[in-house]
């Protein structure tokens, strides 16, 4: 029986695809499948799919049109059969016990939604994201670490969750940054969260591949998300009201970071609209991180001078 499914969307990631792949052939946990979907992929990425699958049993391949991460995702839940759904990313790896400690978590409590540590690998340099400490985690607390901490992270490839959540719940498809899309409507619908207060899963960031996937509809999904995930707070969750507003207006400074690493400097009209932003809610950059306060300085003061800083920083 089938208790883990671990959906794996894939896009021409042969680079890294093996290393993924193996560190879930590796899991201590045995009642679990994986599922890859090829998202069109033109590089190697399908034989070695069909490779694993050939030499383990529990790994089911699936080829499509390229629609997307989110598209991918959604095939990848309708073709599994697990009573829970983990999702990892291609060009990412996991520890062995990965599944097996977040499965037992989530049976011990019974959460539907259970979120553990990860390693920012970036470099080959790993930092250590972890929330300090494990159990049931009320909601406040869950959502103040989602607007203002690093430990839990709006994402969803550090959790596992109840196959029943997505009932009435899918990716959206054609739009970026879908983990901020999808994960708060799943959260809503969760009687309890549970936290692993170790770091099991190894987030690799690329930021070349970042800044190349980065463009003007980006910026649009990103700040959309962050609006309707602030909506949903605001509602739900009003003392946490503060901390929304400090949320927006930090991700109004990665909007005007990353479309400057783009190439997409001031007289662009999102550019202009994220630093309006920032300078018309200039209150709420108390409590900021540094390097983000760093930054709103900046793009108050020398708006022009810090985008072509940040432009060429990322060519060195």
């Amino acid at each position: 029986m089938v208790e883990v499914s671990v959906i794996v969307p894939i896009y021409n990631s042969g680079k890294y695809l093996r290393k993924c792949l193996l560190s879930l052939a590796g899991q201590t946990f045995s009642k679990m499948e994986v599922i890859l979907i090829d998202d069109g992929s033109t590089d190697l990425s399908r034989y070695i799919c069909e490779t694993f699958c050939k030499e383990f049993s529990s790994f089911h391949y699936y080829w499509k049109e390229n629609g997307g991460s989110s598209d991918a995702r959604n095939m990848g839940i309708q073709k599994s059969q697990g009573k829970y759904l983990s999702f990892v990313d291609s060009d990412d790896y996991v520890d062995k016990k990965f599944i097996e400690k977040l499965w037992k978590k989530a049976t011990e409590e019974k959460s539907q939604l259970v979120c553990c540590g990860y390693y920012l690998d970036r470099d080959n340099k790993k930092k250590k994201m972890c929330y300090p400490k494990s159990g049931r985690i009320g909601f406040v607390d869950f959502w103040s670490q989602i607007l203002s901490g690093e430990e839990i992270g709006n994402f969803m490839w550090n959790k596992l969750f109840e196959r029943q959540l997505f009932d009435e719940v899918q990716f959206p498809i054609g739009r970026k940054y879908e983990d901020k899309f999808t994960l708060y409507q799943l959260a809503d619908r969760c009687k309890g969260i549970s936290i692993v207060a170790e770091p099991l899963y190894y987030y690799v960031f690329r930021e070349a591949s970042v800044v190349n996937s980065f463009g003007k509809d980006s910026a649009c999904d990103l700040i959309d998300a962050g609006e309707r995930l602030c909506a949903y707070i605001r509602r739900r969750y009003p003392e946490l009201r503060v901390q929304c507003e400090r949320h927006m207006m930090k991700e109004h400074i990665i909007t005007v970071n990353a479309l400057s690493k783009a190439g997409i400097f001031r007289k662009d009209a999102l550019w202009d609209a994220s630093r309006d932003y920032i300078l018309k809610n200039w209150k709420w950059r108390r409590g900021l991180q540094r390097k983000f306060l760093v930054s709103a300085w900046m793009i108050r003061i020398i708006p022009c001078l810090y985008g072509r800083i940040q432009y060429w920083r990322i060519r060195k």
